[in-house]
């Protein structure tokens, strides 16, 4: 038996490279609130959710959104982060009807 693979959480339809860039832009996320001071841990868990496949609750979600407007993707990623804010808009919508 192969074993299953997930990219990125679980209900969020994302490539290898988007659960890439997600998971970049979090750990991003995780050493901005630590340069200023800050404790982590909610990022952590969030970074934690993305790396078991455990899906993301709508706080979740919000940080994650905030973690990809502040991350400064290099060009190659813009798509990426683009459809990856596509894809957790896509989740919010079917999770709300």
């Amino acid at each position: 038996m192969s074993p299953t693979t997930c990219h990125g959480p679980s209900g969020v339809d994302l490539s290898r490279e988007e659960a890439w860039v997600l998971h970049a832009a979090v750990l991003d996320h995780v050493e901005r609130v630590v340069a200023a001071g800050e404790t982590p841990d909610r990022a952590l868990t969030v970074l934690d959710r993305i790396e078991s496949c455990t899906a993301l609750g709508a706080t979740d979600r919000d940080l994650v959104r905030e973690a990809l407007s502040t991350y400064d993707a290099p060009e190659r990623d813009r798509t990426s982060v683009e459809a990856i804010r596509a894809a957790l808009s896509a989740r919010q919508a079917s999770s709300s009807q």
